[in-house]
């Protein structure tokens, strides 16, 4: 499949291939450039945007070409400009950015550099200065392990629904955060000591869902459950049928 992507000279358009992309991004080392992030974007943009759709990351067809990512940039010191950059890339690849994720886990080495004194004053604002949100980044930092099971208990406590289905509508946060620290929802309620088959048991009808939580008659029964008397179209009250009794025999009438 071929993507996108201009090359260079007036009026010359190239469509990448992961042959082409490949092989250019080889010759651009053997010349000694740059190919770090940051150098990348700010020199061969439409190379990196293809290379993105054909190989989902930078990173990932920098080492398709046979290139030590890490290596690019080991001679480089930690200052505030590679700090941002390495956030960005970070989020690009669309990594966890929060504070206990990168340190214990996807950057060590970016989550020190940052609180240093040539860094940042807080991990928050070595986010902001790459512009972007905490909270959106790292949506997952307040919820860890022991903070799912405790809401979860609490929940069940308090008489709410604990059905997957309802749970991802009323509370969705927490619901994602069960899925990312157990796996599942159903792992999830068997770590905070819950049944999973009673609470699917206990799921709630579709008649839950209605107003007033009342169940919908078919129509050809509707006026059964009715306790008003029949009303015509005009508003005006209907008389209700009379018993008629059944007509006598011709026997009958002669004995009579």
């Amino acid at each position: 499949m071929e993507g996108f992507g201009e090359g260079f000279g007036e009026g010359f358009r190239v469509r990448w291939t992961r042959k082409g992309i490949v092989a250019e991004i080889q010759q651009l080392h053997r010349d000694e450039i740059a190919l770090n992030y940051a150098a990348a974007e700010a020199n061969h943009l439409q190379l990196m945007r293809a290379a993105a759709w054909h190989f989902g990351t930078w990173r990932h067809a920098v080492e398709t070409a046979g290139i030590d990512y890490q290596a690019l940039s080991k001679y480089r010191r930690w200052g505030r400009e590679r700090i941002i950059e390495r956030i960005r890339e970070l989020h690009h690849e669309g990594a966890d950015l929060s504070w206990r994720s990168v340190s214990l886990e996807i950057d060590p080495a970016l989550a020190a550099a940052a609180l240093r004194p040539n860094g940042f004053a807080s991990w928050r604002q070595a986010i902001a200065a790459a512009g972007l949100d905490i909270e959106e980044v790292a949506r997952y930092q307040a919820w860890d392990a022991e903070r799912v099971v405790d809401e979860i208990r609490a929940l069940h406590r308090a008489g709410e629904p604990m059905s997957s289905r309802l749970v991802q509508i009323s509370n969705q946060s927490l619901f994602c955060a069960a899925r990312r620290r157990f796996g599942s929802w159903d792992e999830a309620l068997s770590a905070a000591g819950l049944d999973v088959s009673q609470i699917r048991l206990r799921q709630p009808s579709r008649a839950a869902d209605l107003p007033n939580g009342r169940k919908k008659l078919p129509q050809k029964n509707r006026h059964l459950n009715s306790s008003t008397t029949p009303t015509s179209r005009a508003g005006t009250t209907v008389a209700s049928p009379q018993t008629t009794k059944p007509k006598a025999s011709s026997k009958e009438r002669l004995k009579a």
